[in-house]
């Protein structure tokens, strides 16, 4: 029998959900030449910059919906994306594109009181922050008449909170959760590079883990609804979001695994409020990717150490790039 410390370590997992603040931070706002400049790379893509608060591949690594274990847990997460985009309006005449590089590090603090339920359930609170840098450069052709310009800012991104809701049934474990975004960072809608987003967002998942610790398989699905409110200063409100991320992953010591984690992700509404001038796109986009899992003990506790990368395989009306994360967790 295969004996994973998963229960210990997927404490720490939690908090993946809380993650989110600081990629939708990449909100294109472009200050040159040409009047209309700010509106066009605001609108040219869904969701506002081409990026939101959902950041995939942040949901968890392993056993996503298995009870976290009861007082405090940490994780850490250094983040580091690039991705770009271009897009072309009014049959070419007109020519916007984006390039976005995030350096980002996560700083989350699960906490599961003993023997507190909610609705019959076991329950478990966390908040995520975030500080990280921007660098963001973009450029608009308009029948040959170029304009670029490039900006990047280091600061403090918004905050997440989150509510988790655990059961089970044998090997088959789910979880409900609920995160929200606070719009607490750093945020001049003057500057192109911004850590804050500026909007809130609500989003709840549904998480399902089948979990087989004889054969060392992890399996784990989480479905996803988000609702941002509108950025007030630049009168932009992204639309509602779907997404689905999943992990596959393969025990193969007590401490070490290797998986796959993808994401499908599509925005459902689309953008409006006077920002969005050219209209309500709606974005789309889907990744794949590996990971590598290691657990040992140190000072007498588990800590298991994650890296991971993902590569959007599509994107529409959306900025493409690739993801990667080096992480490490522990509980109290």
């Amino acid at each position: 029998m295969m004996s994973m410390p998963v229960k210990s370590e997927n404490s720490l997992l939690i908090c993946r959900g809380c993650r989110r603040s600081a990629t939708a931070g990449a909100g294109i706002t472009i200050t040159i030449a040409f009047p209309f400049l700010i509106a066009c790379s605001c609108s040219a893509f869904a969701a506002e910059g081409g990026l939101s608060n959902y950041v995939p591949a942040f949901y968890g690594d392993l056993a996503l919906a298995v009870e976290a274990p009861d007082g405090f847990s940490f994780r850490n997460d250094f983040f580091y994306y690039n991705g770009d985009a271009t897009r072309s309006l009014r049959s070419g005449e007109i020519r916007i594109d984006a390039d976005v590089t995030l350096l980002y590090e996560y700083a989350s603090f699960v906490y599961k009181p003993p023997g507190f339920e909610l609705f019959g359930a076991p329950v478990a609170f966390g908040v995520t922050g975030v500080l990280g840098n921007v660098d963001i450069e973009a450029g608009l052709d308009i029948g040959g008449q170029v304009a670029r310009v490039d900006d990047d800012a280091t600061g403090i991104g918004d905050l997440t909170l989150a509510a988790v809701l655990y059961w089970n049934r044998g090997k088959v474990h789910w979880s409900w959760s609920n995160y929200l975004v606070t719009p607490v960072g750093e945020y001049d809608v003057d500057d192109l590079a911004n850590p804050g987003v500026n909007y809130w967002t609500f989003e709840t998942d549904f998480a399902a883990t089948y979990l087989d610790e004889e054969t060392g398989r992890d399996y784990s699905v989480v479905v996803g609804y988000g609702y941002n409110s509108e950025n007030d200063d630049t009168d932009y409100q992204s639309g509602d979001e779907v997404h689905v991320d999943f992990v596959l992953n393969q025990f193969f010591t007590e401490s070490f695994a290797v998986g796959i984690n993808g994401y499908f992700y599509k925005q459902v509404g689309g953008d409006s409020g006077n920002g969005a001038i050219l209209g309500g796109f709606r974005g789309e986009g889907a990744g794949i990717g590996p990971a590598v899992y290691y657990i040992r003990k140190i000072g007498g506790r588990d800590v298991a150490f994650v890296a991971k990368w993902m590569h959007d395989v599509h994107a529409e009306n959306r900025i493409e790039g690739d993801y990667a994360y080096a992480s490490f967790m522990f509980s109290f």
